[in-house]
């Protein structure tokens, strides 16, 4: 039996419902919803004694989107009670949820990302020289919340920033194409899709082009790009960054041919028609088989006693 948990505090609530019910529509899960108030319910009745509704699940599919959900806590969760579960462990999360964070760990290992300057305090930002156009964004937000192009004066952005978090990053402003590139493992196989290329219908990609009737344009795949550059790269970053399971990575790729890590989400949006199951589908996976690889994944690490029979009982109940 398969358990998805989604909701929780977060900015993101919203796209991980709607992820949750694209997932649920595929799949025979148990549902386990976490209110905005810290409520557990388990197929829409409350529960008080979530560990033992988790523990009747052979795993464990997290879509939450954002805050504790995808920063490596609730993974803790999990681990401190043995509980198995799809995706990346503790440390990647965290890491990869912390965007300046990330940024240091891949500079480090020699993957170029936007450049950047991280601040720690609102009057720190305001008293520094901030060059403009450039970009300000919270350090620690998905789906493009509190996200800011500024083209002069970036002092009401800072603040804005500063509200949704405790460190803000300022990013040169780039002129290039957004691609993106999908991470899925198959036991020690690294899968990587085709390089897609993401064009918004607005000056930057937000949360109202991803998810309102303004929209964007997507090239599935990108046209005139180096595949073998750009997947390279995102296994790279994926492996140095101590992703399992999933992630997808953003790219930026410069006029002048030079491509730059944005950043690595280890829980993306999940419906079939979301960015990460997209550039896989058309690379001739189905949705079902993207989760069902996922399932596999864990599951060969439990037990040997236990794994295949477990395995092939689980993913033949699980679908629709």
């Amino acid at each position: 039996m398969i358990g998805v948990v989604y909701g929780g505090n977060s900015l993101e609530h919203d796209i991980s419902v709607m992820s949750t019910d694209a997932f649920c529509k595929e799949v025979n899960a148990v549902r386990f919803f976490l209110d905005k108030d810290g409520n557990w319910y388990k197929d829409g009745f409350r529960i008080n004694d979530i560990i033992s509704a988790l523990k009747e699940c052979s795993v464990i599919f997290p879509l939450f989107h954002g805050g504790s959900g995808e920063n490596g806590t609730f993974q803790g969760f999990l681990e401190m009670n043995n509980i198995p579960y799809v995706g990346c462990g503790v440390d990647s999360s965290a890491i990869c949820m912390d965007k300046d964070l990330s940024k240091r760990v891949l500079e480090t290992h020699g993957i170029k990302t936007t450049p950047f300057k991280t601040y720690f305090s609102l009057t720190e930002a305001l008293g520094d020289e901030i060059s403009t156009p450039c970009i300000i964004k919270s350090s620690s937000l998905g789906s493009t919340f509190g996200v800011y192009k500024v083209l002069d004066h970036p002092e009401s952005a800072l603040i804005e920033a500063f509200k949704l978090g405790k460190k803000v990053l300022v990013e040169e402003y780039i002129q290039g194409r957004e691609i993106w590139c999908s991470v899925l493992q198959e036991g020690d196989n690294i899968i990587c899709s085709s390089p897609c290329e993401l064009i918004p219908n607005a000056e930057i990609h937000t949360y109202e082009t991803k998810y309102t009737e303004l929209g964007a344009k997507y090239f599935l795949p990108a046209e005139n790009v180096d595949k073998n550059r750009f997947q390279k790269c995102a296994k790279k970053a994926f492996k140095v960054l101590g992703c399992k399971g999933m992630a997808r990575v953003d790219f930026f790729l410069k006029e002048d041919g030079e491509i730059q890590v944005m950043e690595v989400n280890t829980i993306p949006g999940f419906t079939p028609d979301s960015l990460y199951p997209k550039a896989l589908i058309k690379d001739g996976y189905s949705y079902k088989e993207i989760i069902s690889i996922l399932i596999k994944n864990t599951l060969r690490n439990k037990s040997p006693q236990t794994k295949v029979k477990e395995l092939l009982e689980c993913i033949k109940k699980s679908f629709v």
